[in-house]
């Protein structure tokens, strides 16, 4: 019971910290949403996980404790020990995302990049094994309102069910998450 409750109270801090972080970039972008502010950052679908990797017994470059992907949330803030392994895609490089005690980092999903129509993108990452010590994170992730319609000019409508089930059956088809590009509406040339 203390572990939820410290869990819960844990939640509550990054529900402001992700409402801070969110209206600051629709001021910086001057986005115009449609809807009320919390059908972007919906409570109900605040989520909490705590990943455990083991060590790896396996050759750095082979252990990955997480696939190549990115996040299908809004944002997704993650508080993670000091072990590191956390690597972000950026011009076809691997980078490795150095621990900093007392820090938290903060993931832009493939909702906030639809939001944005582009202006910002949800960053392609993974996370690699340690052979000397296992790694501990834990993850707090917010989505919009299921059923909240996601209109912008680069993208067709839709919801976060439309995009969770077509991930789902992106995974089921073609074993792996395609994501936006799925929705992505076609490029016009301008003569």
């Amino acid at each position: 019971m203390i572990i939820r409750n410290l869990l819960e109270e844990y939640r509550r801090h990054l529900t402001r910290l992700a409402s801070t972080l969110f209206e600051a970039m629709v001021r910086g972008l001057g986005l115009k949403l449609e809807l009320p502010r919390s059908t972007y950052l919906d409570e109900s679908t605040e989520l909490v996980r705590v990943y455990r990797y083991p060590r790896s017994s396996v050759d750095k470059e082979l252990a990955n404790g997480m696939h190549v992907h990115t996040d299908s949330s809004l944002l997704s803030i993650l508080n993670e020990d000091q072990v590191g392994g956390l690597q972000f895609l950026k011009d076809d490089q691997w980078s490795d995302v150095k621990p900093i005690p007392s820090t938290l980092i903060v993931n832009l999903g493939d909702m906030m990049q639809a939001l944005s129509d582009d202006e910002y993108k949800s960053v392609t990452h993974k996370v690699k094994l340690s052979k000397q010590k296992e790694r501990v994170s834990i993850c707090y992730f917010v989505f919009p309102q299921e059923n909240a319609l996601i209109h912008t000019s680069k993208y067709k409508p839709f919801t976060y069910n439309d995009f969770r089930a077509q991930v789902q059956l992106d995974v089921k088809t073609v074993g792996w998450k395609i994501g936006l590009q799925n929705f992505k509406l076609p490029q016009t040339s301008s003569n």
